[in-house]
C-alpha cells in the first residue's frame, strides 16, 4: 500500500500556503507517492496543483476532486493535458459530481441525472485526451451543440496518459468507477466493512469485462499521533459532523447515508438535525467515538500501525493522510512518523 497526503482547502493566507508546501515537500522526502489537492468553493485545485508540482520533483499530484459541474469536460481535458505536459507522469485526474448544494447553490447547474452526467463527462474527457474529434450526443451533454459546427480535436500533443480516478459513494456511482475509471476515490472508509462497498466496484468492472485488480483504490483519513484518544478524536469531530450534518441538503446527504449504513443511522439523523438548527457543537459531541476510531489513524504509534495494516488488508492501494498538529513542525513530524510506520508494516508483511 502506498502512502499519500491529502491537503485541506486553502483559505488564501500566504503563510498557510507556505506551510502546505513544506508539508508536501516533507511527504516527498518521506517517500509518499502522491499529494491530493481538494476543491470546494474556495481555492481551485488546478492552480495549486501546478504550483506544488513546480516546487517538487517526484511526488505525484492529484485532484481530489475537480468538480464535474464546474467545468466543461473539454476544459478538464485541456487542463489535464497541460499539466501532464508540464509534469510528465506525475498528474492524476480525480473527478467527482459533487453534491446538490454545491452543484446548484454554487455553480448554478441543475442537479439532474448525476450518474448519467458523470458517465457522459468521462466519455468526453476520454475522447478529448485521446485527441479524437469530440463528437458526442448524450442526454445531458452534446458536443458540438448542433450540426452547424464541426467536431474539434485537442491540438495539444500531451505526453503520456493521465489516470482518471472517480470519487464515488453511492452504489451506482461506485459501479461506474468499476466500469470506466482507472481508480476509485471512496469517502469515509471503514476498513472492516469496505468489502461491502467494493462489491459494487467489482460489479461494475465485471460488467465492462475489466479486472478489478487494475482499478486502484485511494482513500484519505486523518492522522493524529497522540497518547490521548480523547484529544485526538477532538481534532476530527468538527469535520465529521460537517460531513454528516452540513453537507448536501436536508433530504440528500451522501455522507449521512454512508454513516447510516455503518450502523449509525440514529446518530446521523440527530447530528443532521442539530447541525441544521445551528447547534454545531452539540452535533459534534454526538459523533460516535467508535466511528472516529474506525475511520482514522488516531492514537499512539502502536495503534496507528495497526490501523495502517487494517486499511492495507481491506484492499486500499493508496492511503492518504491529513496530518494534524498544533504547529507546522508537529504536522511534519506526523508525516514522518506515519511514513516510518507504513514502511515498517510493509517490511513486516
Amino acid at each position: 500500500m502506498d502512502l499519500g497526503l491529502i491537503l485541506g482547502t486553502w483559505d488564501g493566507n500566504p503563510a498557510d500556503a507556505e506551510a502546505m508546501l513544506a508539508t508536501v515537500q516533507e511527504a516527498e522526502r518521506s517517500d509518499y507517492d502522491i499529494v491530493w489537492v481538494p476543491e470546494a468553493y474556495g481555492a481551485d485545485a488546478v492552480t495549486l496543483m501546478a504550483w506544488l508540482a513546480s516546487k517538487t520533483e517526484r511526488i505525484k499530484v492529484g485532484s481530489a476532486i475537480l468538480q464535474i459541474p464546474a467545468r466543461q469536460p473539454t476544459t478538464t481535458a485541456m487542463t489535464a493535458a497541460t499539466l501532464e505536459s508540464l509534469f510528465p507522469g506525475r498528474i492524476v485526474l480525480g473527478l467527482g459530481i459533487s453534491g446538490p448544494q454545491v452543484t446548484e447553490g454554487w455553480y448554478g447547474v441543475a442537479w439532474d441525472a448525476p450518474i448519467e452526467r458523470t458517465r457522459e463527462y468521462l466519455d468526453i474527457v476520454d475522447l478529448a485526451l485521446r485527441r479524437e474529434p469530440v463528437a458526442y450526443a448524450g442526454r445531458t451533454i452534446t458536443v458540438p451543440r448542433t450540426d452547424a459546427y464541426r467536431p474539434i480535436k485537442l491540438i495539444m500533443k500531451h505526453h503520456g496518459r493521465v489516470p482518471v480516478y472517480l470519487a464515488a459513494i453511492g452504489p451506482k456511482n461506485v459501479e461506474l468507477a468499476g466500469e470506466r475509471a482507472d481508480g476509485w476515490l471512496p469517502s469515509l472508509v471503514l476498513p472492516e466493512t469496505h468489502h461491502l462497498a467494493r462489491q459494487h466496484l467489482e460489479k461494475g468492472a465485471a460488467r465492462a469485462g475489466r479486472d478489478v485488480a487494475d482499478i486502484k483504490v485511494a482513500c484519505s483519513t486523518a492522522a493524529v499521533v497522540t497518547d490521548d484518544m480523547v484529544v485526538g478524536r477532538r481534532v476530527y469531530r468538527p469535520y465529521l459532523a460537517l460531513l454528516i450534518g452540513g453537507m448536501g441538503t436536508a433530504t440528500k446527504n451522501f455522507y449521512n447515508d454512508l454513516v447510516s449504513g455503518y450502523g449509525y443511522a440514529d446518530e446521523a439523523a440527530e447530528i443532521s438535525r442539530l447541525y441544521r438548527t445551528g447547534r454545531k457543537h452539540d452535533a459534534e459531541a454526538l459523533v460516535p467515538d467508535a466511528l472516529i476510531d474506525g475511520l482514522t489513524l488516531i492514537g499512539d504509534e502502536t495503534r496507528i500501525r495497526a490501523r495502517i495494516a487494517a486499511f492495507a488488508s481491506a484492499g486500499i492501494d493508496t492511503l492518504s493522510i491529513a496530518p494534524s498538529g498544533r504547529s507546522i513542525d508537529e504536522k511534519l513530524a506526523v508525516v514522518r512518523t506515519v511514513g516510518a510506520l507504513a514502511r515498517a508494516e510493509r517490511n513486516n508483511t
